[in-house]
């Protein structure tokens, strides 16, 4: 049966076959209900669940992929990426589609956050944090606005210190929810929080992506939440790292 759920998974995919995907839901619905005309040790494997939810997802079938993952969770399968992937598809099954559906989009952060938290745990499941990040910022588009950024810093706040824990090698990636992190503390006037944060965010940034340095400083002083003398110190700051870092390598040559 496994064999004929991937074959059928396969031909949904390419497709797109949405009748594949039907029949491979199907055989595993019978499986988990005990109803299998094949031999009832012939189990589905837990990567099958999850992947017929996830592509019931992009298919637009929110039913079958919410069904898929009641039966993965209720199974006894054992804990690798697909655990982190079930958390994430479900989170996009909860995705706001406005600033009203503040329920949706407190389990949406809920499953997303499960899918980091049992993520960083693992070197092996590090790229889920990653790609939970850029669906994350692809779904919370609705609160990219005044007066709603406040709703994301919990959770951009957690993704950020999750990706600067992995020290993902995407850069820019990172210095651009950084960016947009302090513009959420800007916009909840959170003031100290925001100078707090744009100082290590500055560090960071000058370092690693100078170009988007005056990004920090044109938000901070444009908002009348920060000034120069601020900025200027973070800055030495930086150039004194930079000329450690310079005079450590040239020691060790």
């Amino acid at each position: 049966m496994e064999l004929a759920v991937r074959e059928r998974l396969l031909a949904a995919e390419t497709g797109p076959d949405v009748q594949a995907l039907k029949n491979a839901y199907e055989l595993m619905k019978s499986a988990s209900d005990g109803q299998s005309a094949l031999d009832s040790s012939d189990n589905i494997s837990g990567d099958l669940y999850v992947l017929c939810a996830e592509q019931a997802l992009q298919l637009g079938y929110l039913e079958i992929s919410s069904d898929c993952l009641q039966m993965y969770f209720k199974g006894r399968f054992p804990v690798n990426q697909f655990l982190g992937r079930a958390y994430l598809c479900q989170g996009q099954l909860h995705a706001p589609r406005s600033t009203e559906n503040l329920d949706d989009f407190e389990k949406f952060v809920l499953f997303f956050m499960k899918a980091i938290d049992f993520a960083t745990h693992d070197r092996r499941y590090f790229f889920l944090i990653y790609n939970a990040s850029v669906l994350y910022w692809q779904l919370v588009r609705p609160f990219l606005k005044p007066g709603f950024r406040y709703c994301l810093i919990p959770s951009l706040s957690q993704i950020v210190t999750a990706l600067n824990q992995i020290e993902e090698r995407d850069n820019e990636w990172r210095a651009e929810l950084m960016i947009n992190l302090l513009e959420c503390f800007l916009d909840a006037s959170q003031l100290e929080e925001a100078k707090v944060f744009s100082s290590t965010a500055a560090v960071f940034i000058k370092e690693n992506v100078p170009d988007k340095y005056s990004q920090i400083f044109s938000l901070m002083v444009i908002n009348g939440y920060g000034n120069s003398l601020h900025f200027l110190h973070v800055l030495n700051l930086g150039n004194k790292k930079i000329k450690t870092n310079v005079v450590k390598a040239e020691i060790g040559k």
